[in-house]
């Protein structure tokens, strides 16, 4: 296979920090530019331009301008949620192979439209997700085995350990919104939408069917910002598939001192047969010393919630040493992307295809009426 040129849109305090740095590190791709839409406002591509000249490449303005280059023939799209759907759509109408930043647009209608965009374009799709990480697969493979028995239940939690937690104040219970505009702000985002994702994914690729009833709830728990932003840092949904399975999720920040690692990211599935967990930090050690406890630095005044890495390193933010994993630490970026570029070279299709990663979308749009109702909410 050829080495194949990868243009990024969307820079740094996105998780374009982390796919762009998995691509550079392949043989198999290379960063050749950085773009985004040209009405993008000053900030966002000041930030965009420190990701360019992170990897020697120039920054243009405009995405139709940046999918003409001949060297492009994946787009690593970052853009931010709220303008997702339609620079997807543009890239895929462009012929070009596409990893999509997750959740894959800003609702289910909006997701709807860049899947059909992708299959009338046939363009060859992955969304990040945690499906490649080493402990899903093993769940995946416990229960395609039969190991367990009939399926009857899956539950995934993933919570992030990420920004000085312990600061929301006791007030009255937050009321959701049924159809969320807007997603990211200063110093937080909606924590279930862009969390919840990841374990909701997991457990519509365990069941492998799709669910018909959802119930939601969302809240504040850990975090002023996501108060005074009226944002959710944490939510739970309840999923009834049509075959009897049910599915139960949750997706959040937590504060960093609430987990000795980087936050509970664990897999439960339940047959008739037995139960069996997997859980990203087990087998593990656990070390503990008389030392005094390690303390969080000033927050970064760009990044409060310590989101980035960019942000992490330059607030200098602890690595936590308690919890040593048995098997070889995994990078979930790296691997996610490692596995997109193995499907490429040997003609296999993506698991997290935008096809398959529709099904996250309309749970969360589900959840979300369902936690502004307080009712169960059809798919």
């Amino acid at each position: 296979m050829k080495q194949l040129g990868v243009l990024c849109i969307g820079g740094m305090q996105s998780h374009q920090e982390n796919h762009a740095a998995a691509f550079h590190q392949d043989s198999r791709s290379r960063v050749v530019a950085v773009a985004d839409e040209q009405d993008i406002d000053q900030r966002r591509r000041s930030l965009n331009v420190r990701l360019a000249e992170h990897y020697g490449v120039q920054y243009i303005d405009g995405v139709e301008a940046a999918l003409a280059m001949p060297e492009v023939d994946i787009v690593s799209m970052c853009a931010e949620v709220e303008r997702r759907e339609r620079v997807a759509i543009a890239c895929a109408k462009a012929g070009k192979i596409l990893y999509l930043d997750k959740p894959l647009a800003a609702n289910a209608e909006h997701a709807l439209a860049i899947a059909t965009a992708v299959s009338e374009t046939n363009a060859i799709t992955q969304m990040y997700s945690f499906v490649n990480t080493p402990w899903a697969k093993a769940a995946k493979k416990c229960v395609v085995s039969g190991r367990v028995g009939n399926l009857l239940a899956v539950h995934a939690d993933i919570q992030f350990a990420k920004g000085p937690g312990g600061m929301a104040q006791e007030g009255p219970a937050r009321r959701e919104t049924s159809e969320p505009t807007a997603f990211t702000f200063a110093g937080s985002k909606r924590e279930f939408f862009d969390l919840g994702v990841y374990p909701i994914g997991l457990c519509l690729w365990l069941v492998d069917a799709e669910p018909v009833e959802v119930f939601g709830v969302t809240g504040n728990y850990f975090f002023d910002q996501h108060v005074r932003n009226d944002t959710e840092d944490f939510g739970a949904v309840t999923m009834r598939f049509g075959n009897g399975v049910v599915a139960t999720a949750t997706g959040g920040r937590i504060g960093w001192h609430s987990h000795p690692a980087g936050g509970s990211h664990r897999i439960t599935v339940v047959g008739d047969l037995g139960t069996e967990r997997f859980d990203a930090w087990e087998p593990r050690i656990e070390v503990y010393s008389n030392i005094d406890p390690v303390k969080l630095p000033e927050p970064h005044p760009e990044d409060p919630m310590g989101m980035w890495r960019s942000t992490q390193q330059a607030a200098g933010i602890p690595r936590k040493t308690i919890f040593k994993p048995l098997a070889d630490e995994t990078s979930w970026y790296r691997d996610d992307i490692t596995a997109f570029l193995d499907c490429l070279e040997q003609g296999r299709e993506p698991v997290m295809t935008a096809a398959r990663a529709l099904g996250p979308s309309k749970v969360i749009s589900a959840a979300y009426r369902s936690a502004a109702s307080g009712r169960p909410e059809s798919i």
